[in-house]
């Protein structure tokens, strides 16, 4: 009896032991998941303030109210106000180009700037940093303009008992400004962490009980919060949930009851404290991939319609400088026009969610009304060709002029309905009116196509809708262009009206809020010329490519064509490291994505050889449709001395062959 009672404990002490176990283990794996959750909200946070900041901070009157002639009213409105309502910062501060504090906003409030010494001193080594960062970027090129030459840090810092997320940008005008430059103002603006941020961390992502501590390295769990320098401010805490114990609280009473079959129990406890220790987990990994899956589809999406844009824009940019008739380039000036007008449609598109959360920003100049609708007409007129339509153009001759508007978004929403119209309408006309209102502009897209029932005009602003497959299907579109349109209209403040019946036409009615201009619209871009440096040693600068994409291949050739320089291509990142083994090269452009070797690894492997063989260090300027700042700063980190972008700007490219044959990248590079 003895040893069986010695059994039966043994058994029980085995089985209670398998079971702290497995508490342990799963309550393990759901702390593990739930602290990287919450270095990725805090990322994030520090992101979203940041890109609050830089949204503000490329603004041509903004940069003449605050560097040029300081207007605290204006400043106030546009910035310590906009940034405390709409984007819910604590703390706003300006500094001149002298780093003096000009401007203070504590609460959506304006206040002398030394009401809060503590936040304004904080804010110093952002300062110092942005500043830093503008003087790299205008020396590596010295012609940038508008995000190109704008210094941005971020980074948590402690002003007194308080902790902040913050971010700071330099100030500075739109691309085509021809004003007086001065030195730029800085803007820093921060959120409190306070229990509004910490309660939103718990109602958006299931974080329990989030609190803010001033050493983290006690605290368990903790998220570190790091200021400028990478140094620990403070760390975030929290309670982990804890389904294993949570779970065997609940099942309590089954385990006694299965004392007498305990080794039974014990397995199917286990299995189902996994089970719910697996939903727990599923859910917070649902979470997690959402947002994943969303920033993937965005680069993805990004690279592969940029990459063809490349042979279209590029190929443009090469035929402008053949010898051409006037009719022959006006239908190039279409084409370019045509192409550069999707890549703006791309990257609103990729914006749309920030139109959805009221995070997109306009940017606001001046455009010749007229000349805009022109241009919609112009890059439909070979659709409605097709068709035999009519594509008729009427402006009134009181809309005509300067008007102050985001010309982008503007003619991306007119482009969205004239489409429409020419695609759903099948003989007839379409017509583009633009007229003028005490307010500003009213622009009218009508056809003589299918029209639609009254019941059903609603239906055509939601997203991906489609009133009737049937036509969508002949048709084509993805039904987000009209909710795209109307997004951007309630941020410009204005209205949209829909007037059809079916078999008659429709007509689309937009009221803008538009003032009129003081300054004239942005000119056409001028010629490009051709860079001139070479390399010290005499003869054809030697340049090696590397390019997978037959198209951009040919692309490049053609832009590089009218130089006198010895072009080596290359199709994958391995071909180009045994070119570079085999004979030295003045420069090396180096797409990311190609098969065998990408850009990366192939940089890494160049750099490698030059530092085992000890050659001089070799400018490598990375040509890839990946253009978001994570992905750059990887390049760079790489051993990439500079970028350009797909679709390739003619003048980008010639500008970085000016750096690197005159060595100024190198230079760069050696000093960073």
């Amino acid at each position: 009896m003895a040893l069986a009672v010695a059994a039966a404990l043994i058994v029980l002490g085995a089985c209670a032991a398998l079971l702290v176990y497995a508490d342990n283990a799963i309550d393990h794996i759901t702390l593990v998941h739930e602290a990287e959750l919450m270095r990725q909200v805090i990322d994030r946070e520090v992101a979203d303030v940041t890109e609050d900041v830089v949204a503000e901070g490329i603004w041509t009157e903004a940069y003449e109210r605050t560097a040029l002639r300081f207007d605290p009213e204006w400043t106030h409105a546009n910035f310590g106000t906009s940034l405390h309502d709409v984007r819910q910062h604590h703390r706003t501060v300006i500094f001149d180009g002298a780093d003096r504090a000009i401007y203070l906003a504590v609460d959506g409030r304006m206040v002398p700037t030394d009401a809060d010494p503590d936040f304004v001193r904080a804010s110093r080594p952002l300062l110092a940093a942005v500043r830093a960062e503008s003087r790299r970027l205008l020396a590596a090129n010295p012609r940038a303009e508008g995000q190109a030459r704008q210094g941005v840090r971020s980074g948590a810092l402690r002003a007194g008992s308080r902790l902040y997320l913050a971010g700071a940008s330099s100030i500075v005008p739109e691309p085509g400004y021809r004003g007086p430059i001065t030195a730029e103002a800085v803007v820093v603006s921060a959120r409190v962490v306070g229990p509004q941020m910490l309660q939103d961390f718990h109602t958006a992502f299931g974080l329990m009980d989030v609190r803010l501590v001033a050493d983290g390295a006690h605290a368990r769990p903790s998220a570190p919060l790091l200021d400028l320098e990478g140094r620990r401010l403070g760390a975030l805490t929290w309670r982990p949930q804890q389904p294993g114990q949570g779970a065997m609280l609940a099942a309590r009473w089954q385990i006694l009851g299965a004392a007498l079959c305990v080794v039974g129990a014990v397995v199917l406890l286990v299995m189902r404290l996994r089970r719910l220790a697996r939903e727990v987990t599923a859910a917070r990994d649902r979470a997690e991939a959402g947002d994943r899956a969303k920033s993937e589809f965005i680069a993805n999406m990004s690279h592969e319609i940029r990459t063809p844009l490349n042979g279209v824009l590029g190929m443009a940019q090469v035929m402008s400088g053949d010898e051409l008739s006037v009719e022959q380039r006006q239908r190039l000036g279409v084409i370019r026009d045509s192409g550069s007008s999707l890549l703006s449609i791309l990257n609103d598109v990729l914006d749309f969610s920030k139109i959805e959360a009221g995070r997109l920003t306009l940017i606001e100049g001046p455009f010749d009304a007229a000349e805009l609708a022109q241009k919609v007409c112009s890059t439909f007129e070979g659709m409605a060709a097709a068709k035999d339509l009519q594509l008729r153009l009427e402006v009134d001759p009181a809309a005509r002029g300067i008007w102050m508007g985001d010309a982008l978004r503007i003619r991306q929403m007119l482009s969205n309905l004239v489409s429409n119209a020419v695609k759903f309408t099948g003989d007839g006309s379409v017509s583009l009116s633009v007229m003028r209102m005490p307010e500003g502009l009213v622009f009218a897209v009508s056809d003589t196509g299918v029209g639609l029932d009254a019941s059903k005009i609603p239906e055509l602003f939601e997203k991906f809708s489609q009133v009737d497959p049937t036509l969508t299907r002949r048709h084509g579109g993805a039904g987000l262009g009209l909710s795209i349109t109307r997004g951007l209209l309630r941020l410009m403040g204005g209205d949209i009206a829909v007037s059809s019946q079916p078999g008659q036409g429709s007509c689309f009615t937009l009221a803008l809020p538009l003032r009129r201009a003081h300054a004239p619209a942005a000119d056409e871009q001028a010629p490009v010329a051709a860079p001139k440096a070479r390399p010290s040693s005499g003869g054809p600068p030697r340049v090696l490519a590397a390019e997978d994409n037959l198209t951009n291949q040919y692309v490049l050739r053609a832009l590089l064509e009218p130089l006198d320089l010895e072009l080596t291509l290359v199709g994958d990142g391995r071909e180009a490291v045994d070119a570079f083994e085999a004979q030295a090269f003045d420069l090396i452009l180096m797409d990311v994505q190609m098969p065998e070797l990408n850009g990366v690894d192939a940089t890494r492997a160049i750099r490698a050889l030059e530092a085992a063989s000890g050659r001089s260090r070799t400018p490598i300027v990375a040509m890839t449709a990946n253009v978001m700042s994570h992905q750059l700063e990887g390049y760079r980190l790489a051993g990439m001395d500079a970028h350009v972008a797909k679709p390739v700007d003619v003048a980008a490219l010639y500008a970085v062959l000016d750096q690197a044959l005159s060595g100024e990248l190198g230079a760069q590079a050696a000093a960073a």
